[in-house]
């Protein structure tokens, strides 16, 4: 107890004094990222890495030269990670609607030296084109991974998220976002895609539906329960599930790896 109060307020000092950016090392990979977030926090104040099976499976599924599209990029720890796997030659592309949060992962973009590597979107992707819709911003400090177009009941019970603390984004299917893209003029496949958009997952997953059924995706990591509706259609859509890292309520970051039969 002693220690996480200790930690605790460490991170607090350095959020107040707007000087959170240090070095740690995730997956042998120097970055700099901001220890004051549920991310890197414990990995630099305790050595504890953050979701350790997902983090392997990036390791595992990314190689230099590669293309990873991370939905839900929050600050960005594992676009920074996948920017350091995929090396010079490969591409990420982080979409991330929160404006707080976005200058935050561009921060991180820029302290990494990786503007070359990522590029950032600030729509929210989901199962229909809108102007602007309302995504409820995280009320919680330590952790701005709580922001949704699609609000837990029990987030906004706790406080978590409020109705009163909304902002406008706009929203893109994701089909219609990569024919616009031009990506597919130069790649032939999408090696992994990163879907942690805090219930809205099916919305994302609606979205993207020709693009699952045209087999270009190599592997997917979606943060939904087993056997959810998502799980379910991700699945059906020619992809084995690994569970990976388990969180609250149920949650699981689920790696869906193109049977091999139907790659593309």
């Amino acid at each position: 107890r002693f220690y996480r109060s200790a930690a605790w307020r460490l991170s607090e000092r350095l959020r107040l004094s707007r000087t959170p950016f240090r070095a740690v090392t995730v997956a042998a990979h120097p970055l700099v990222l901001d220890v004051t977030e549920f991310t890197a926090g414990p990995l630099y104040f305790g050595g504890s890495p953050y979701e350790p099976a997902t983090t392997a499976a990036f390791t595992r599924c990314l190689r230099p030269g590669q293309l990873f599209i991370d939905i839900g990029a929050n600050h960005g720890y594992f676009s920074l990670l996948a920017a350091a796997l995929i090396g010079p030659a490969g591409r990420v592309i982080a979409f991330e609607p929160n404006p707080r949060v976005f200058e935050q992962l561009q921060a991180h973009v820029t302290l990494n030296h990786f503007e070359a590597r990522i590029r950032l979107e600030s729509c929210a992707l989901a199962d229909t084109a809108q102007v602007s819709a309302a995504l409820y911003v995280s009320q919680v400090a330590s952790n701005s991974g709580l922001s949704s177009l699609t609000p837990n009941a029990d987030t906004l019970a706790r406080g978590g998220l409020s109705a009163s603390a909304t902002v406008p984004v706009t929203v893109e299917t994701f089909d219609r976002w990569l024919a616009a893209s031009g990506i597919l003029a130069t790649r032939v496949v999408i090696d992994l895609v990163k879907i942690d958009v805090e219930g809205a997952e099916e919305r994302v997953i609606t979205g993207m539906r020709e693009t699952l059924r045209r087999g270009i995706i190599r592997a997917l990591i979606v943060e939904t329960p087993w056997e959810s509706a998502t799980h379910r259609a991700i699945v059906a859509a020619g992809y084995d599930a690994t569970a990976l890292d388990q969180g609250d309520g149920g949650l699981t970051n689920v790696l869906f790896s193109r049977r091999r039969h139907d790659h593309a």
